[in-house]
């Protein structure tokens, strides 16, 4: 990043610990988290091919997977992002207590290889989320299919757009309306029935399910290819924060599956326990 156009956002960044962050530090911070999103983009690719060996691929506490790709990805975020001064969750950086957390107002939530699993096995199916979280949740969402060769952002009251890897074309997210059967991706991984994986107000002979990898399936609902997405299996916020962020710029909600609530960000405990959205609304 051109240190002039750092020092403005952390100039604006300052004077949003005083007053709520106006649209013009969004938009310029929406600018920092899509050129961070491409340079990990970048550094992904280049381990597409790699060996797991080189991989040094490891489980983690919880049985997940991680790899150097995480790491250097995180890496390569956390550099982009650090001019911001807005505190970063990564999912592979430091897991700061919430003694501490719950005195930031604003923060990102990263995580730097979305898909870890997939990546490992396929080396396809990945993504990177970075999303900007405040009081009343994601403001601004972007999300990196490396494969895919496109980068999804959303900011609230700003709508939402896809652009190149390269950055020289976007264009608006602007989805053609949902016809039946309704298409609803869930994880992989998803151990639920269709019956319990169905919004409320739906019913069984409407709906097909498909499975897809990581935070794609928000990007399917933004874009028109799909038109719900639920899960009963456990997310982290860092896994939904920047699809919900680009949901919510269209208008609409990730809700909570064990409240009934639009999903809240930086909590005490940072699990997200279940989730469903739907661009039919009913």
């Amino acid at each position: 990043m051109h240190p002039c156009v750092a020092a403005k956002i952390k100039k604006q960044w300052y004077l949003a610990q005083v007053n709520r962050p106006t649209q013009e530090d969004v938009l310029a911070l929406r600018e920092a988290a899509v050129e961070a999103a491409r340079s990990a983009s970048l550094v992904l690719l280049n381990w597409v091919d790699a060996a797991n060996d080189d991989l040094d691929i490891r489980s983690k506490g919880d049985g997940s997977p991680v790899s150097n790709a995480d790491f250097e990805s995180h890496a390569v975020i956390a550099k982009a992002l650090a001019s911001t001064g807005i505190p970063i969750l990564s999912e592979e950086g430091r897991l700061a207590p919430w003694e501490e957390r719950q005195h930031w107002d604003w923060v990102w939530l990263v995580d730097p290889l979305d898909g870890t699993d997939a990546f490992v096995r396929h080396r396809s199916g990945f993504a990177v989320n970075i999303a900007l979280c405040g009081p009343e949740g994601p403001a601004l969402g972007v999300v990196a299919d490396p494969c895919g060769g496109l980068i999804y952002s959303g900011i609230l009251g700003h709508g939402a757009r896809k652009e190149t890897l390269q950055g020289k074309l976007w264009t608006p997210l602007s989805p053609a309306p949902p016809t039946l059967p309704y298409r609803l991706v869930t994880s992989r991984n998803e151990r639920a029935t269709l019956s319990e994986l169905l919004p409320p107000g739906f019913r069984l002979d409407e709906v097909q399910s498909e499975p897809v990898s990581g935070a794609l399936k928000f990007c399917l609902v933004a874009s028109g290819e799909a038109d719900m997405h639920s899960r009963t299996g456990p997310y982290m916020e860092w896994d939904c924060a920047a699809g919900d962020g680009i949901l919510r710029s269209m208008g609409l909600c990730v809700y909570d599956a064990q409240t009934g609530e639009p999903l809240r960000y930086n909590k005490p405990n940072l699990w997200v326990r279940g989730l469903w959205t739907s661009r039919i609304q009913r």
